[in-house]
């Protein structure tokens, strides 16, 4: 196996991952726009030591009060496009490389 297929396989990879957490973090604003479903769902300390691993300069950015009674995280939605554009340049460079 040459470089070469090894580093796409290597981007596929990291490519997938990203999508994953991404797809995690959308989930996760989405749940936190309503009323209580972090309490119900256990992920309060979750979303405590996540905000806490964002960089400083976008941690906390951008809550936004909704009608339903949650929160909209701007933070975790503006992370969650940066890892979609992480998957999305991994998977262009991949199919380049093969």
């Amino acid at each position: 196996m040459d470089a070469r297929k090894a580093g796409a396989i290597a981007l596929s990879v990291i490519g997938f991952a990203c999508r994953v957490i991404a797809c995690a973090l959308c989930a996760l604003t989405v749940a936190l726009c309503f009323n209580g479903v972090a309490a119900k769902l256990n992920i309060v300390t979750f979303v405590v030591e996540l905000t806490q691993v964002l960089p400083a300069m976008i941690s906390g950015y951008g809550l936004i009060a909704t009608p339903f009674g949650g929160v909209f995280r701007f933070d975790f939605a503006c992370m969650a496009v940066a890892f979609f554009v992480i998957d999305y340049l991994c998977v262009r460079i991949s199919r380049a490389l093969r």
